[in-house]
């Protein structure tokens, strides 16, 4: 049976490696956006709350206005340069095998 001292060096062990890796594969330069529209889940959560009576139907169709209004006019906004593939680096220079 592996102690819970000896799970955490080998844990820690292969959590290194698997850093050291990443790192080195050329991978680890990488810059991800993610963007979730999460309407959906807001006008799901409106009409959970109507059908509990825990909003008047003028409170909800307010509240769905207002869901509209701020949806309508959002932009996502970066603090990002657009992306410029003239400065991207190539890591993989061998040849692709057949």
């Amino acid at each position: 049976m592996i102690s819970l001292e000896n799970f955490r060096k080998v844990l820690s062990t292969d959590t290194s490696l698997n850093e050291s890796l990443i790192r080195q594969s050329g991978n680890s330069d990488v810059d991800v956006s993610v963007q979730v529209d999460t309407t959906p889940i807001a006008f799901a959560m409106l009409c959970s709350l109507l059908a509990t009576k825990q909003l008047s139907n003028s409170e909800f169709e307010s509240a769905v206005r207002k869901l509209e209004e701020l949806t309508d006019n959002k932009k996502f906004h970066s603090s990002r340069e657009k992306n410029d593939i003239s400065t991207a680096k190539l890591f993989n220079d061998r040849k692709r095998r057949r």
